[in-house]
Order: C-alpha cells, then sequence, then structure tokens
C-alpha cells in the first residue's frame, strides 16, 4: 500500500499518478540519495496514512489535511512480483538481523546518515529491499523497494486502483484515533 497526491487525469508514470516515483530522494529513512530512487511500501492502508498524518497530532484533522500539491491523498494497493519479495531483506527477523549484522537501534535511528546506510549497503549486496518496522509503531512495517532496474524489472510492481481519502474513510478514521487526531 503506497499514499500520493493523486490526480485521476494523470498519465502512468507522471507526476500524481500511482506509479510515479519523486526524484530528488535523500531525506527518507532508507532513502538511497536518488541512486536508485526507492519506493515506501505499507502493509496496511492505516500504516500508509499514519506516515502522512502523524504530523497532525494534536490538531484537528480537516479536509484541507487531505490534500497535497492542489490534489486529494489517495492510497493504492501495491504488489510485487514474487521474485522482488524473495529478495526482500526481512529485518524484522532477528535470525536475519543476525546473519547481515545489522543492528536493530540503528534501524530505529532517527539519524537518517545510519539509516541509510543500512539501506545502501543492503542495494549494494544485491537485495531488492528491506522490510522492517514503522517509525510510529512497531505494529505497522514498511517495506522499502529499491526502484533498481537490475532487482525490480519492468511490470514486477502492481499498482491497483487509488482510493481518494475522505474524512469518513475507514482507514482516516481508524488512522486518526490511533494517532489520537481528532476528525472534524
Amino acid at each position: 500500500m503506497a499514499d500520493l497526491s493523486w490526480d485521476p487525469s494523470a498519465a502512468p508514470g507522471e507526476a500524481f499518478s500511482p506509479t510515479f516515483v519523486s526524484a530528488g530522494q535523500t531525506s527518507g529513512r532508507f532513502d538511497l540519495g536518488d541512486r536508485p530512487p526507492v519506493l515506501y511500501l505499507a502493509e496496511s492502508r492505516e500504516d500508509a496514512l499514519g506516515e502522512k498524518l502523524q504530523r497532525f497530532r494534536g490538531r484537528r484533522l480537516t479536509n484541507l489535511h487531505l490534500r497535497e500539491f492542489g490534489h486529494g491523498l489517495a492510497i493504492v494497493p501495491v504488489t510485487p512480483a514474487s521474485r522482488v519479495v524473495e529478495s526482500v531483506a526481512d529485518l524484522t527477523d532477528p535470525a536475519i538481523l543476525v546473519r547481515l549484522d545489522v543492528r536493530p537501534d540503528l534501524l530505529a535511528s532517527s539519524d537518517r546518515s545510519a539509516t541509510q546506510a543500512i539501506g545502501r549497503r543492503l542495494h549494494n549486496e544485491g537485495w531488492s529491499g528491506l522490510h522492517w518496522s514503522s517509525a510510529i509503531t512497531g505494529d505497522w512495517h514498511t517495506t522499502v523497494v529499491f526502484l533498481d532496474p537490475r532487482r525490480v524489472g519492468p511490470g514486477e510492481l502492481s499498482f491497483g486502483v487509488p482510493e481518494l481519502l475522505t474524512l469518513r474513510h475507514p482507514a482516516v478514521v481508524r488512522c486518526a484515533k490511533l494517532l489520537g487526531i481528532e476528525s472534524a
């Protein structure tokens, strides 16, 4: 599941389409300095929304908060091919952490140079991505896919139909409640 600012008239691959990946990724937890870009996928709608809505904690959520860049926010199902999934390093598995000599405290660090170095190392070792807990809660998990054509080929990510978000959308209601955000 991914979140995006969605324009229903955007052609595939264009800005605000479900398949668009923004250039210039350098500040995300596991970004690789845009070489290659990465795609952050959440296991649930609430997890995907949590990353967007957490900044509104302590404020009343309105329809304006569900818009970015002049477009409504949407969530879209994304299904990676089994070959891609099989080559994702599952860092929620203690045995994998030990095998890869990755410390969980570094994965959970707010120091982007530390977390991005782990992403870069895994990419350089041939992994197609990594799976780890959300920074918001350990109950949520994110899969980071390295969009390197040597690892993720054309058609190996299947994008579903975007769901436009409203204050009454069940995932928005559940996510806001979990984050303690009051809705208008």
